[in-house]
């Protein structure tokens, strides 16, 4: 007989029952890499003292093998307030399955041990409890779907069934997030606005706004939406892991075998109250959710119609459309309302990231490195360009500025700046960063900052210099004005607007100091312009960037399919950069923050390069499935970056 076996049986025996109970815990655990999991808990308690003697969390229902193992262990090893080494006079067990292989295995110990069944107080179930409590860190759980008043399964399933429909259409392709559709459920009288989120890879699903001044409220805060929510109600359903569901939704689609379209595609119905409580949508919200979750891809597919603006045409209609309480008629309108988009925020540095009490700036600036320059073309024996005493003086201030890292001073400093001489675009081009409070303003001082900034310069000089533009220092600060009034102008639309200023950018600075190409690149592939594309790609054809080089391999296989020119520029931009397939083809998703610095050839730059571009591949009918089986056939290696550089990004697009 083993040692161990023996050891047991001569155990000191206590007057003691222990409970055995093997639980399936409503929680979440995550070890490494791996995806969360559901575990089991075996837990052993002593019914005397209320102790836990043992336990183990596991991913499988236990075995009574398991449940002995840590039986045993809690036996020779038990709480030090129980003292030495024992075992208990009887056990208590929850699972009936486990009875009599349990009591065999004690048998085979030779350990005398009576074994039952028996219902166990509510206090072992508050342990089970506050353990779960912990593994998830304390966080409230979401409340359960089937705990809605009037909702029921055959509701629900229909809503499962519209939310696979809906993630396998893929509407997110063909709308962006502000491009709102009314949706009128044959219930209701009013219209609510469903914003369609995934264009950009991060978040799927859908939000509801219950009246239009909801749909203005969220897009005066673009940057961070749920600052427009604040006292308001936050009512969506996305599509995520089923480790954000509650247990009891898991327990509800296992048993009535509700569809779910992939694994990355569990419907999370919640409802955000003005005070941060938690609910889940009412029976009338489920069902509008399933009329909308059913309609908006028949719009997407059957009735929108490009408008050659980067928009769609208008429709109006009533729609039929199957649902699980028979056919009924959606009405839908596009687009939904106006959207003033000059009287939206302007973009503005966000200086919410810096601690408390600190007038840090987010990042370096550094125009400030410029205020040396003249200095060392003077000590080189080359003549500067002071022309203009006033300006050389104001643009000083602004090298003042830009060394400031109080927001409030760096602003007074562009005034005293403009106070000097009316021709410092640099002055115009820090107001419209910093101060303008809309979009319409902001445009209006970079128009001024290119006026300032032409006057400044002179006719004359364009035409003599035009082609060496930046390399001369007196021109930056028109260059600045320049791009900051074409990455405006794209924001609110205004594409033919945009692209003249980027392709004259490029004109007077062929070199691009300031990346102009990748802005102009993205706005003509967004805009399907696509042979226009192709000249700018080949004007710049020994860029290697991922933003060059797969652009370079979509467009080609959108110009001629997976021909062996195609496979072979896409196979260069794998090997530059390998990192961006798996977030093209959706086996990663694009994570939720803003990328600001990046090394070629590294993930950081994967994920900037598909946070503005996933889109552009979704919409090439089958360009990501050719990506996907090109990569199924190459071996995956990791290669070095080149190194980092940082590009100051543009907000994201909303068109």
């Amino acid at each position: 007989m083993p040692r161990s076996k023996r050891s047991l049986s001569e155990l000191p025996l206590l007057e003691d029952t222990w409970l055995i109970s093997t639980s399936h815990l409503w929680t979440w655990v995550k070890e490494g890499e791996s995806p969360p999991r559901r575990p089991y808990l075996i837990l052993i308690a002593s019914s005397n003292t209320g102790l836990v003697c043992g336990s183990n969390l596991i991913p499988e229902d236990p075995t009574a093998v398991q449940v002995a193992d840590v039986l045993f262990q809690a036996m020779r090893h038990p709480p030090r307030e129980l003292g030495k080494a024992c075992r208990p006079r009887s056990i208590a067990l929850a699972d009936t399955a486990l009875l009599e292989p349990l009591r065999v295995l004690l048998k085979d110990a030779e350990l005398e041990i009576e074994v039952f069944v028996a219902r166990f107080p509510d206090e072992f179930d508050e342990i089970i409890r506050q353990l779960e409590a912990h593994l998830r860190a304390n966080e409230p759980e979401i409340p359960a779907m089937l705990a809605t008043p009037k909702l029921t399964v055959d509701l629900l399933r229909g809503v499962f069934e519209a939310a696979a429909e809906f993630y396998r259409a893929a509407p997110w392709v063909r709308l962006s997030n502000n491009q709102v559709i009314a949706v009128r459920h044959p219930n209701e009288h009013n219209y609510h606005y469903a914003l369609v989120m995934g264009q950009g890879g991060v978040e799927y699903g859908l939000v509801m706004y219950a009246d239009w001044s909801e749909v203005q409220s969220q897009s005066m805060h673009d940057d961070d939406p749920l600052l427009g929510w604040q006292g308001r109600t936050w009512n969506s359903l996305t599509y995520d892991t089923a480790d954000l569901l509650p247990f009891a939704d898991l327990d509800a689609i296992e048993e009535h075998n509700f569809e779910i379209a992939s694994e990355q595609a569990y419907p999370v119905g919640v409802v955000l109250e003005g005070q941060g409580q938690v609910r889940r949508p009412t029976r009338e919200e489920w069902e509008w959710y399933e009329a909308a979750l059913r309609v908006i891809p028949v719009v997407v597919r059957e009735h929108l119609h490009s408008d050659s603006h980067g928009d769609h045409e208008p429709i109006e209609a009533d729609i039929s459309v199957k649902t699980r309480n028979g056919m009924i008629k959606v009405g839908v309108k596009y687009p939904a309302g106006e959207l003033p988009l000059e009287d939206q925020p302007a973009e503005r540095l966000d200086w919410g990231e810096r601690e408390a009490g600190s007038d840090e700036m987010p990042a370096f600036d550094r125009r400030s490195m410029e205020g040396v320059m003249p200095g060392l073309v003077s000590e080189l024996g080359a003549q500067s360009d002071a022309r203009d005493p006033a300006l050389a003086r104001a643009q000083q201030v602004m090298y003042r500025a830009w060394e400031e890292v109080n927001p409030a001073k760096r602003i007074a400093l562009a005034h005293e700046a403009l106070s000097l001489s009316r021709q410092c675009a640099d002055a115009y081009v820090l107001l419209a960063e910093e101060e303008a409070d809309t979009v319409k303003r902001a445009l209006e001082l970079y128009k001024r900052g290119i006026e300032a900034g032409a006057s400044a310069l002179g006719a004359e000089y364009f035409r003599e210099n035009a082609g060496y533009f930046w390399g001369l220092l007196e021109t930056r600060p028109y260059m600045r004005a320049r791009q900051g009034l074409a990455q405006t102008l794209w924001r609110l639309k205004r594409y033919e607007e945009a692209i003249e200023h980027y392709r004259e950018l490029l004109h007077l600075n062929p070199g691009d100091n300031q990346g102009n190409r990748y802005a102009l690149l993205n706005l003509l592939i967004q805009i399907e312009r696509y042979e226009e594309a192709r000249t700018l790609l080949k004007q710049y054809q020994d860029e290697w960037s991922a933003e060059w080089l797969y652009s370079r391999a979509l467009l080609e296989f959108q110009k001629r399919g997976a021909s062996a020119a195609a496979k072979r520029v896409l196979q260069q931009a794998i090997e530059e950069n390998p990192f961006v397939p798996a977030y093209l083809i959706g086996q990663k998703r694009v994570p939720n923050r803003q990328i600001d610095y990046y090394g070629w050839g590294d993930e950081s730059e994967a994920v900037y390069y598909v946070s503005e571009h996933l889109n552009y591949w979704r919409r090439i009918s089958g360009a990501v499935e050719w990506l996907q089986a090109e990569i199924a056939t190459r071996p995956q290696r990791k290669k070095p970056g080149r190194g980092s550089r940082s590009r100051r990004t543009r907000k994201r697009r909303t068109d």
